[in-house]
């Protein structure tokens, strides 16, 4: 079946494509030299000994675990806060915070300015459970967070394709017990594949291309299939905004922010904090290695796989 993308200036039709089926595709969005000063930047800290990051997968601090063919298993959660890294952290920031990026944010939650809660990189496929984002953050009052993949590379469709259940947005939302932790969240599994079958919803697979960016809704059910040939690796970002007039949801306290180079786009969490988190991954990964200690909980599809 072949995707429907919409170029950037169809913004009519992008906006009722969203509402529609709770996402859009829009074309070769991103502009690839930013795209290729990023992939040269992983490049680098991929090799290195001393690279430490918290993994959004197993939400645990880890070490790059490389493949045969040299991809890495492992996602990263916050790259763009990784500021010990810096020219892998800012050239995450320039590509998530693009002005293209805004341009359609505007169009789909109608505000003009943006926070960005959290960004990820992945390179192989980690295989994504079925899930709404709405259980893990939102905005608030909920349902205004956009959600955007960037495709950094065409997407072959054995590499683990992302993928959503169109329409799925318009359900019934799962609701987190606990603002505080996530120990329902083997629970929340179950009550998601329960909705699919009630739903009776279909599963669209994107193998995107280049430069190229899908938009959801955060309570539009998605994931991403395993890796089905070691050859094809699936580089690519995610990242949450919700308009700056509203707060995140779950949040304790009013959050702190920090200017990017689009003066539109902040990022939550201020240029201290970001040094103190990512020197803290250091601590952790050594304390967890003493203890023995495993993942709070694992967004891996094979976990759940009975």
């Amino acid at each position: 079946m072949s995707l429907n993308k919409l170029p950037i200036n169809e913004k009519n039709a992008i906006k009722e494509y969203y509402d529609s089926y709770g996402y859009v595709i829009v074309e070769n969005l991103l502009n690839h030299s930013r795209i290729q000063a990023l992939l040269d930047a992983y490049e680098i800290i991929k090799h290195s000994k001393s690279f430490v990051f918290f993994s959004q997968d197993t939400h645990l601090p880890t070490k790059p675990k490389l493949t045969q063919e040299g991809f890495m298993e492992n996602s990263i959660l916050n790259p763009a806060s990784l500021k010990l890294w810096k020219q892998f952290s800012q050239s995450v920031e320039e590509c998530l915070v693009d002005e293209n990026i805004t341009e359609v944010l505007k169009v789909l939650s109608e505000s003009s300015s943006y926070v960005m809660m959290q960004n990820m990189f992945f390179d192989k496929s980690t295989g994504t459970v079925e899930h709404q984002d709405h259980y893990y953050l939102d905005s608030e009052p909920p349902g205004k967070m956009v959600a955007a993949w960037y495709s950094l590379e065409d997407i072959h469709e054995d590499a683990g394709c992302f993928f959503v259940l169109p329409g799925s947005h318009k359900g019934r939302v799962i609701e987190r017990k606990s603002a505080s932790n996530f120990s329902d969240h083997d629970t929340f599994v179950k009550q998601i594949n329960n909705l699919i079958n009630e739903g009776n919803y279909e599963y669209r697979s994107f193998p995107l291309k280049k430069g190229d960016v899908l938009f959801w809704h955060p309570y539009t059910i998605h994931g991403a299939y395993n890796n089905r040939d070691p050859r094809f690796s699936r580089k690519s970002l995610t990242a949450h905004y919700y308009p700056s007039d509203l707060a995140p949801l779950y949040a304790g306290k009013v959050p702190t922010h920090r200017k990017t180079s689009n003066s539109n786009i902040t990022i939550l969490g201020s240029q201290k904090e970001c040094y103190i988190s990512n020197a803290m991954h250091y601590v952790r990964y050594v304390a967890n290695y003493i203890r023995g200690r495993g993942p709070d909980y694992d967004m891996r599809r094979n976990s759940y796989t009975t």
